[in-house]
């Protein structure tokens, strides 16, 4: 069935036409909920470790830890600093 307009469709052998259903609906996108100011304090609401960044102060850091690359090496542990988003690496870290 080949579609024609107003809902109207046509078979492409015999020519036939019959009113079927348009294959296209419009949907109404419902408004975003606006959030307001204030709601989340920290600007990384995954930072919970505590950990005191060197760059900016902050007290919180995300523990991201990377894959590695190469079946034979290690994975990369990182601290990633909820405020500026400054990142240490915690391999080379002995204590």
């Amino acid at each position: 069935m080949k579609p024609l307009d107003k809902g109207m469709f046509e078979c492409i052998s015999c020519n036939h036409k019959a009113k079927g259903k348009d294959l296209i609906e419009i949907e109404k996108i419902p408004e975003h909920e606006i959030v307001e100011e204030g709601v989340v304090e920290d600007k990384n609401i995954f930072a919970d470790y505590p950990f005191k960044c060197e760059k900016c102060g902050f007290d919180k850091a995300e523990v991201v830890e990377r894959p590695p690359y190469v079946s034979d090496e290690d994975s990369l542990t990182y601290l990633k600093c909820g405020k500026c988003d400054w990142m240490e690496n915690l391999a080379r870290k002995t204590s």
